[in-house]
């Protein structure tokens, strides 16, 4: 058994290369993939008034929100939803990205320092695993924090997708 297996009998958020991205995580990616190219299309398109489809822009589809929303005339849950897809769009872009890969030791150093011994110990006997085992809990909780976030930030994307 790998120790990833073995792992994932405690910890169940560790990630396993191996498999494919799971449904729910793809559902993720693809409606934020959505987003990105609804602002650095579809928005910035109209801010600059280009005709070309292939005109694409980070920097004016943010500019092309903050115009939108800069016109009052607009019914206020239009500009609730504006706010709401830069919101998404920078957490999605910019503030995701930096996350930090809380399993990125499962198979280098620290987790493939698990010893088959440990199997058979328990943490009041063994500080070695007792450290070992709080970094896997630490990182199980920040992965959950993660998931929790992403699941948030879809059901978020879920309200305002008839403004896209």
């Amino acid at each position: 058994m790998s120790i990833v297996n073995i792992l994932r009998k405690w910890f169940s958020t560790i990630p396993d290369s191996t498999e494919p991205m799971a449904t729910g995580d793809q559902i993720l990616y693809d409606s934020f993939t959505h987003l990105k190219n609804f602002v650095e299309y579809y928005i910035a398109q109209i801010y600059t008034g280009t005709s070309d489809i292939s005109y694409k822009s980070k920097e004016k589809g943010i500019q092309g929100i903050d115009w939108l929303y800069a016109q009052k005339n607009k019914e206020p849950h239009y500009q609730n939803a504006l706010k709401e897809i830069k919101i998404l769009y920078n957490w999605w872009d910019d503030l995701r990205p930096q996350r930090t890969d809380v399993w990125k030791d499962v198979d280098n150093t620290t987790y493939s320092k698990f010893k088959e011994e440990w199997l058979h110990t328990t943490e009041e006997q063994n500080n070695e695993y007792k450290e070992y085992m709080d970094k896997c809990r630490y990182a199980e909780k920040l992965q959950t924090l993660y998931n929790n976030e992403d699941t948030k930030m879809l059901l978020r994307l879920i309200q305002v997708r008839n403004y896209l």
